[in-house]
């Protein structure tokens, strides 16, 4: 992939992938990939994130599974493997001692606000572009059904200028027939006709 920028938003990133937020939030999560956040707590990618995304991207429209791309990505050092979890009685109370302590209100309110920023981000992207495609395949749907009408209408058109052609043919037809008929009886001389009289 070719490096534009010195950094990408998550939407700038995904339109370059020609994918969604959706699946790059996905991919973070899935290889562990923490993705910088500027002053006002929005993600950021580095041209590396960029072209990990990218490689990821790849091999999964190449029909790799999560499993052996994280493999693979793990043997090339390009991501480190995350530690395992390890769950004790201890952990447990000291977690739950620790959450107890929390400010709840405060950290819920801004991961709410940040959740609510994402999602609202997200769906207003979606929905521009979706709207933006609905608008032109109208435009095309327009201009093609106007392309068949004007065809029509030239089709029709033609066929008229044909009936009147005909018709005209066939009058200048019975015009000539009557000058013919016409001359044919006025043969006579101007003098033989007055003294026929």
């Amino acid at each position: 992939m070719e490096i534009l920028k010195d950094r990408y938003s998550i939407t700038e990133l995904s339109q370059r992938l020609n994918t969604t937020d959706h699946t790059l939030r996905y991919y973070e999560k899935e290889f562990n990939i923490n993705v910088p956040k500027d002053s006002r707590g929005r993600r950021y990618y580095t041209p590396e994130l960029a072209n990990l995304m990218f490689k990821i991207k790849q091999m999964r429209s190449e029909g790799l599974q999560i499993k052996a791309i994280r493999k693979i990505l793990i043997s090339n050092n390009l991501i480190t493997e995350p530690p395992p979890v390890v769950v004790s009685e201890e952990t447990t109370d000291t977690s739950l001692a620790v959450i107890d302590n929390v400010d709840k209100n405060s950290n819920v309110k801004v991961f709410f606000d940040e959740l609510k920023t994402d999602i609202t981000t997200s769906v207003t992207e979606s929905v521009t572009k979706n709207v933006s495609q609905e608008i032109n395949n109208v435009k095309e749907e327009v201009f093609h059904e106007l392309l068949k009408t004007k065809l029509e209408l030239g089709a029709c058109v033609e066929n008229s200028i044909r009936k009147l052609e005909t018709k005209m043919e066939k009058h200048f037809s019975d015009v000539d027939r009557s000058l013919t008929t016409w001359r044919e009886k006025n043969k006579k001389g101007f003098f033989k006709r007055l003294i026929d009289k």
